[in-house]
């Protein structure tokens, strides 16, 4: 009966069909555009990270000079237990021998043996500093002067064990930082000039004028504190003040001169090239045997030009109490059976450095490191070699293995793109392929072709000039393939420079194809600016949808009061004649 119609089941029916019908009319054509054009864009989105991909196979490839991916070298030593190698792409081809007669070492000093739980002669609290002077490298010195503060703390009845000690005096070494500090000073400057801070090698210049101390002081921190590894602070001393600088990384020295003015004369400072004792030695307190504590100082670099040249007490004698106010005598460490030993340095001056034997010339180096002896090879030497061991043998030729995964990577990623490409813009079962026809397509694909099978214009015909004298061939419906293995071998290991310029030269093949692909991709190219419109199309079909779902859905829910109204008007007809029947309506 129609009246079964204004049910509440037959009015969800009757709203339910008019949205499926307008979703019908209206909604699935724009979401068969919005997919059509979806999967469009991530065909082309696909096509764009993989032009990306070879743009920068390419870059690689076109590079010149040290740079070039076809002067890769590698380096190969005959004995690597005794010797390993390594070459830059600047390294020549070569061949050499070698001989390692010394290991570098990195100088040692150690202390005496004290008994552990014994009292020293340090009964007071208070600063007690210490120097440590060590060589450059350069034929200088770094000078590092460090404090260590006792305090009550440290005593237990006026006394400190010698293993307390020796714990304090290393973290002392390992915790110092570059520090200066200069005189208290109060009043006025008259002077106005420039200084120069160096840190590292790095010169920053400091200005200053006339003022009283507290003014000239906060100019010269505000400057410092643009110097990055540096920090520096006015320290209040009663009414006095005092300049306080500190070098952050331990590696790093500092010096302070070139005063135009007296500034740094009234402020007493005078520093050359300071470092903290963490940046040149590295102290340890350990138990040489049950009941005694030692000390050992070892240098960060190996070599004698990074020797340990000075250790002193400066104020106090907290190094003496290990032996180890050595002062600038080189005093030899002898372990004693029985009895202290004597502190001292456990090699030789002359046993520091990395002694060799190259080419028949006898070298010496501070570092078991060498990359100063042959350009762009870093010899490594690992052990030193018996006198009934040959010769090592290192060899450094071109990196074929290298070069050739290079090019194996250039023809992976154009066949990517090729293939892709192909795949795209042909029809299966009656479906076109969504880049049949498509210009950016066709034109790269005749990009790619031309490339694979064209001679280099430029370079002679009877040079390298085409991928195909490489063993590379070219299938149209595949791409391009290594089908001679041999012949690819032989071109990179007799004539990498030909097979260089067929890829780097002006016309070459990676300079080339990277310069015909930079119109396709960036924020302007041709691939971008059609995925971007596509993009744009998918949005504006989505807002399409959305208005109309809205407009669906109020209308449904217009027609779904308009049926519960004519419901109800239903009942009370039905009622007003005494013909109301409950159970055709259920309610």
């Amino acid at each position: 009966m129609a009246y079964d119609l204004l049910t509440t089941s037959g009015i969800n029916s009757l709203v339910n069909s008019y949205i499926n019908s307008e979703k019908s009319n209206r909604i699935s054509p724009l979401e068969t555009r919005k997919t059509k054009y979806t999967k469009i864009s991530n065909i082309y989105s696909g096509l764009l990270t993989k032009v990306d991909a070879l743009k920068s196979k390419m870059n690689t490839l076109k590079a010149t000079g040290t740079s070039s991916a076809f002067a890769a070298k590698k380096a190969v030593s005959s004995n690597t237990t005794a010797v390993t190698v390594s070459a830059s792409q600047s390294a020549q081809r070569g061949n050499f021998s070698l001989r390692v007669n010394q290991l570098a070492k990195n100088d040692l000093v150690v202390s005496l043996d004290k008994n552990s739980n014994s009292f020293s002669s340090i009964t007071a609290p208070g600063t007690y500093s210490f120097t440590i002077k060590s060589g450059d490298g350069e034929g200088g010195q770094f000078y590092s002067n460090i404090s260590l503060n006792l305090t009550e703390s440290d005593f237990t009845n006026g006394n400190i064990t010698f293993d307390a000690l020796s714990k304090k005096i290393s973290k002392a070494i390992n915790d110092d930082k570059a520090e200066v500090l200069s005189d208290s000073v109060s009043g006025s400057s008259i002077s106005s000039g420039t200084f120069k801070v160096n840190l590292n090698g790095t010169e920053t210049t400091i200005n200053y004028s006339a003022g009283t101390y507290e003014e000239v002081i906060d100019s010269v921190i505000s400057q410092l504190e643009n110097i990055s590894g540096l920090t520096a602070e006015k320290v209040a001393d009663g009414s006095n003040v005092k300049l306080k600088f500190t070098v952050t990384d331990s590696s790093k020295y500092i010096s302070i001169n070139s005063d135009t003015g007296s500034l740094l004369s009234e402020l007493g400072i005078s520093v050359n090239k300071e470092k903290g004792a963490s940046g040149v030695v590295s102290a340890a307190s350990f138990y040489p045997a049950a009941g005694l504590s030692q000390i050992s100082l070892t240098a960060k670099n190996s070599g004698s030009g990074f020797s340990i040249e000075e250790i002193s007490d400066t104020s106090g004698n907290i190094l003496s109490e290990f032996g180890l106010n050595l002062g600038t005598n080189r005093t030899a460490f002898v372990q004693n059976e029985s009895g202290e030993d004597t502190a001292g340095f456990v090699y030789n001056l002359s046993s520091l450095n990395a002694k060799i034997n190259f080419n028949g010339l006898n070298i010496e180096r501070y570092s078991n490191t060498i990359s100063d002896l042959v350009t762009g090879v870093t010899i490594s030497l690992k052990a030193v070699m018996s006198e009934d061991d040959t010769d090592v043998n290192i060899d450094v030729t071109n990196d074929v293995s290298s070069v050739k995964g290079k090019v194996e990577e250039f023809i992976s990623a154009f066949n990517d793109i090729y293939t892709y490409i192909k795949t795209n813009s042909t029809s299966v079962d009656g479906v076109r392929g969504i880049l049949l026809g498509d210009a950016s397509a066709s034109s790269l694909l005749n990009i790619l072709s031309s490339t694979a099978y064209s001679p280099v214009s430029g370079l002679g015909s009877g040079t390298i000039n085409s991928l195909s004298k490489m063993g590379i061939t070219f299938n149209t419906n595949t791409g391009l393939s290594i089908t001679d293995s041999s012949q690819l071998t032989n071109v990179l290991e007799d004539n990498i420079l030909e097979v260089e310029q067929l890829f780097v030269s002006e016309n070459g093949v990676a300079s080339n194809l990277y310069n015909k692909l930079q119109p396709y991709t960036g924020s302007a190219g041709y691939l971008t600016t059609r995925k971007n419109s596509l993009d744009n199309n998918i949005e504006s079909i989505n807002d399409s949808i959305t208005q109309a779902q809205s407009k669906i859905d109020k209308r449904a829910e217009a027609l779904r009061m308009q049926y519960i109204q004519l419901q109800s008007q239903l009942s009370e007809l039905f009622a007003s004649v005494g013909n109301f029947n409950s159970d055709i309506w259920g309610i």
